[in-house]
């Protein structure tokens, strides 16, 4: 088992000992981690992995923290190369261009730009400075792109450094919330950054619907956290933000928009207050426990008994959780469509990952999307497959 740190306060209101346990899983490798080879993926190291919820504001979060730097210092995950992301991204930069003014001078800056994918499509009127520590950032920027990069953590210490006090009129971060230890200091720092009256726009995935559809294949120690639309007004609202703008979207199997405005005074942390999620959280918790009797699970390993060739689609986090939480059945291959993971294997389990063309030269008798939540991309690209596809979990 590798090293790592069991948190003994909430990632996001910082309250000592409210955290209860609600899922234990099986131990784990890294989500984002795919292996040179199978000799590499054989020795992948695993953690537990167990999700706590915070009693004091709300927050899910995993119990077992794991350095940054090992997380995300090699990191495997480009946004520009998801059709479905891409499409994302272009209707929210029109969404922000029309809320701001494309001809307007805007400061933003976005927390966790990886490679680039909203800020070269934002006004080239606005200052945008992206904030991120990954490798793929870096790699991402071309000396066509019009947005400085910080490669860097964001948090008060950088804010202090490039001078960035009241220095930004938007603040944003898409689905990178997930990706942090202590959220309460990146709070802190945004607070400081924002001018009064500054927007603080939010992409998480939406713990409801993960809820709603027992996805319980997103759980892992990359997400150290899920939100709910309560969970984050109990995290903001003593530092001083205001709920405006509330959106609920089909990406990732549920996403949560939300706009916040830097206008109240500072408070107090969030009361203690009785949780509405208990419920769904145990049946999350259930669900996950008769994995195996997951309708499509039962007709792969029925498969697998009479020998057919069984493939999965999406080397996703998404998979590496799926793979590793039910071993039992075992996949010739998993196809993927980004360079960053082709001809890779995943870790523990050590399947192969290879480019799309195998789906149509190996015709395996059914293929599993494991990267569902882009189900209908990827089933419409590949008409050639005359197999059948199955998802584990419902389409959204």
């Amino acid at each position: 088992m590798a090293d790592y740190v069991r948190i003994e306060r909430c990632r996001g209101c910082h309250a000592p000992n409210e955290l209860v346990t609600v899922l234990e899983m099986s131990p784990m490798p890294l989500a984002g981690l795919f292996c040179s080879s199978p000799k590499e993926a054989a020795v992948a190291p695993a953690f537990p992995l167990s999700w706590l919820r915070c009693v004091r504001c709300g927050l899910v979060q995993v119990g077992e923290d794991i350095d940054g730097q090992r997380l995300f210092g090699s990191y495997n995950y480009a946004s520009s190369s998801v059709p479905g992301l891409v499409r994302h991204f272009d209707r929210y930069a029109e969404s922000l261009g029309a809320r701001f003014g494309s001809e307007e001078r805007i400061d933003l800056l976005e927390i966790g730009c990886n490679d680039g994918v909203l800020l070269r499509r934002l006004p080239s009127s606005w200052r945008r400075v992206g904030v991120d520590p990954s490798d793929v950032a870096q790699r991402g920027r071309t000396p066509e792109d019009q947005y400085d990069l910080v490669v860097a953590p964001f948090g008060e210490a950088l804010v202090e450094e490039h001078a960035w006090e009241d220095a930004f009129d938007v603040v944003t971060g898409s689905n990178c919330l997930a990706h942090i230890s202590d959220l309460r200091s990146v709070f802190v720092a945004v607070r400081r950054a924002l001018r009064s009256g500054g927007w603080f726009w939010i992409e998480v995935h939406d713990l409801e619907a993960l809820l709603e559809g027992s996805q319980w294949d997103t759980i892992y120690h990359e997400h150290k956290v899920e939100w709910s639309v309560e969970s984050l007004q109990e995290c903001l609202r003593p530092l001083g933000f205001e709920l405006h703008v509330l959106e609920r979207l089909p990406l990732h199997g549920g996403l949560i928009r939300c706009g916040f405005r830097k206008e109240v005074p500072v408070s107090n942390g969030p009361s203690p207050g009785s949780s509405t999620l208990d419920a769904p959280l145990a049946r999350l918790a259930d669900a996950y426990r008769k994995r195996l009797e997951m309708p499509s699970v039962q007709t792969l390993l029925r498969g697998q008994e009479k020998g057919e060739l069984l493939a999965a689609y999406g080397a996703s986090g998404r998979a590496n959780v799926f793979l590793n939480q039910i071993p039992e059945l075992r996949f010739s291959f998993l196809v993927d469509e980004a360079p960053l993971r082709m001809n890779r294997f995943i870790p523990v389990v050590g399947t192969p990952i290879v480019p799309p063309t195998a789906l149509a030269d190996r015709q395996p008798s059914r293929c599993l999307v494991t990267a569902w939540n882009y189900a209908k991309d990827i089933m419409g690209k590949n008409k050639h497959y005359s197999g059948e596809w199955l998802t584990a979990f419902p389409i959204r």
